[in-house]
């Protein structure tokens, strides 16, 4: 549900930028961002940003590419002060004894059952931060292709996204990746957490350049959509080795190039 009111706010914010112009918009947008963050959660708050970010962008006649890592930047952010603040145990057996606490009330958990609980949310919290920015870069593009479809009704130009088959990161964020596993075989204390979330994120980006793979290859030979459709409900019941999966093809496709979408390399 919130993240349907994130798309919301990021198209609001999209659309007005591109009316109003970046500074023009700016007020309106900086107020709907004070109330989304104090009514709602702070996350929310950072999605009108994102959406007046990206029209700082378009206004500068960036690549799509740039358009979204710019985006991003304000949730790297907001997840480099939550890598700070998980990464204090104290805090996060806080928030795991209260979490136990409410479980307990319902009766859904015994007290032997209640040290792997504790586990379990203790694990899931030190890797929070990236799944929040995960979620947050997913908020965008999908409120960037909401505002993509309503833009010529409201007689405003935007250019339109990339298609997913089509996608690929950057080759260079693969170093991005070798430096997190390094940090984390060497770095102690907050380092360790930074470095744990750096490398999920990644392997987040790379299962979703998987993903693009699949559904290059689906529409290239011709796969009914709904066959396309109940193979990834198949993944979905075996989720932890399915992203392992579709990680690794990411990566290989990153070295190996299956979808020849490589520039040619200049002839002498």
């Amino acid at each position: 549900m919130l993240i349907l009111v994130g798309i919301a706010l990021m198209t609001f914010s999209l659309l007005a930028g591109l009316r109003y112009g970046s500074r023009g918009a700016l007020p309106l947008v900086g107020l709907v961002c004070v109330v989304s963050a104090i009514g709602l959660e702070p996350a929310l708050g950072l999605a009108p940003v994102m959406g007046l970010v990206a029209v700082l962008q378009l206004e500068r006649q960036q690549s799509f590419g740039r358009i979204v890592a710019m985006a991003a930047a304000p949730a790297v952010g907001l997840s480099l002060w939550q890598v700070l603040q998980v990464s204090d145990a104290a805090f996060r057996e806080a928030r795991a004894a209260t979490l136990l606490d409410q479980v307990g009330a319902l009766g859904m958990t015994t007290q032997e059952e209640g040290a792997a609980f504790v586990a379990m949310v203790d694990a899931a919290l030190r890797v929070q931060p990236a799944f929040e920015l995960a979620s947050l870069l997913l908020t965008f593009i999908l409120g960037y292709r909401l505002s993509q479809s309503l833009a010529p009704r409201l007689e405003l130009g935007l250019p339109a996204p990339l298609p997913l088959p089509l996608w690929r990161p950057w080759e260079e964020l693969i170093w991005v990746l070798v430096g997190a596993l390094v940090l984390g075989f060497l770095a102690d204390g907050w380092l360790t957490d930074l470095a744990l979330n750096v490398a999920v994120f990644m392997a987040v980006l790379y299962s979703t350049q998987g993903v693009a793979v699949l559904r290059f290859f689906a529409r290239r030979q011709g796969v009914p959509l709904l066959v396309e459709l109940i193979f990834y409900l198949a993944l979905l019941l075996v989720a932890g080795l399915a992203f392992i999966m579709l990680a690794g093809i990411g990566l290989l496709d990153t070295w190996f190039d299956w979808r020849r979408l490589r520039p040619a390399a200049p002839e002498d």
